[in-house]
């Protein structure tokens, strides 16, 4: 079963990944700060703490935070007042069907259920009902109704393992749909009621909590904790940890400075003296940047989440591989490198065992060297390179090895 749901959480990343690039990157801070102080450096430098719409998002956020992290805030905060959502993200609650004096409001937390007659009723998320799973909110003849019985929260990771969600209701039509499925049984619908909000004012619906999470009335901020999944705890305000923001940076470069400083806090400066220069060409840099196409390779040694945080921060992220073509044209920049071997976009989660492109959707397209890839002894901080010379065949190797690496979508 465990193995079942790491090939469908994989599969739900390769769908849903082309939508997650356009809406943000995430960047890690190493600095250990309150919430407070996390949001308001996020907003200085960045756009804001980081915001989850999905498990695809979890992925990418996961990819950007070292292993050696044990926890680190999001921008998911405790809010005024409780408001129902639907499971699935960004739906708009624009129909509904309670019962007459449903629903009630008398907890915090509260979940939805529909009745023999279609009608909904407010309920104790921890009672055991059956439920109906949805594989996608745009296809209303895709439910499927399961008579095991199980908490609220534990019927929408069944959903979930299976590449669905709870059901969401969006029109009378699609009540007596779920009304009729439900085979005359009070089942689990996927509108939950609580009062935590994002930072940055997003209306997504997505939640990852730990079991038995959130836990306290005065813990009214959240934390990813990444050595169980990734998923969150309500914590604290006051305790300080490292976090992660998400948006394109706001420094603006110097050329001069070695250093830029917001409100006391001293970091790397953004500025770079490399330029692009033709293959053929002798110029010298300290970083030298060869560009083909949309791909360049960048001659100077960096860990793996350094040369991350380079290609999103000048480019638009490390180089992904798609198919031979990607793979001659990503070959042809490696034979110029100053190193054994060249980072690629290709990530290795000791969560979930798989491999995954931070870029680009997953692809079937697979270049290991013999003995590597899912054969190989993957650990946690394991990161994808590509060989120089030879048959340039992709390798896994420890993400702290400083190497040159290639960036996707270079300038001109």
């Amino acid at each position: 079963m465990m193995k079942m749901t790491e090939t469908l959480f994989l599969l739900l990343i390769s769908e849903l990944y082309s939508f997650q690039l356009a809406f943000s990157h995430f960047h890690h801070v190493s600095l250990s700060r309150s919430y407070e102080e996390a949001k308001e450096y996020c907003r200085e430098m960045y756009t804001d703490l980081a915001t989850v719409n999905n498990l695809t998002d979890m992925a990418d956020l996961m990819a950007s935070v070292p292993n050696t992290t044990v926890r680190a805030w999001i921008g998911l905060e405790m809010g005024d007042a409780p408001k129902w959502h639907w499971a699935w993200p960004h739906q708009k609650l624009n129909f509904s069907n309670w019962m007459a004096g449903q629903p009630q409001g008398l907890v915090q937390n509260s979940c939805a259920a529909m009745n023999l007659l279609g009608q909904w009723f407010e309920s104790d998320c921890k009672l055991k009902r059956s439920f109906v799973c949805q594989g996608n909110i745009n296809d209303t003849s895709n439910y499927i109704f399961v008579g095991n019985t199980k908490s609220w929260r534990d019927a929408q990771k069944h959903c979930r393992d299976l590449s669905m969600d709870l059901v969401g209701v969006g029109s009378a039509e699609e009540n007596v749909d779920v009304r009729n499925v439900s085979t005359s049984q009070n089942v689990w619908i996927g509108l939950f009621r609580d009062a935590w909000k994002w930072s940055d004012g997003s209306e997504s619906s997505f939640r990852h909590w730990k079991p038995q999470q959130p836990n306290s009335a005065n813990q009214d901020c959240v934390a990813a904790v990444f050595k169980d999944e990734s998923r969150w705890n309500d914590l604290g305000c006051s305790s300080k940890h490292t976090f992660v923001c998400h948006g394109p940076s706001k420094v603006v470069p110097t050329g001069e400075t070695s250093t830029q400083e917001t409100q006391g806090v001293t970091f790397p400066s953004t500025s770079s003296s490399s330029e692009e220069i033709p293959i053929n060409s002798t110029a010298a840099t300290s970083t030298q940047q060869l560009c083909s196409g949309n791909l360049i390779l960048i001659r100077k040694n960096m860990t793996w989440m350094e040369a991350l945080g380079y290609c999103r921060e000048h480019h638009m992220d490390l180089v992904y591989i798609s198919d031979q073509g990607a793979q001659d044209r990503a070959a042809a920049m490696a034979r110029n490198a100053t190193s054994s071997h060249v980072w690629l976009g290709l990530r290795y989660t000791c969560n979930f065992n798989f491999w995954f492109w931070t870029g680009s959707a997953a692809d079937c397209y697979q270049n290991w060297a013999p003995g590597q890839g899912l054969e190989g002894a993957n650990g946690c901080g394991v990161t994808g390179a590509m060989e120089a010379t030879g048959g340039q065949q992709w390798v896994g190797l420890v993400e702290t090895r400083q190497l040159n690496f290639i960036c996707q979508d270079c300038a001109g």
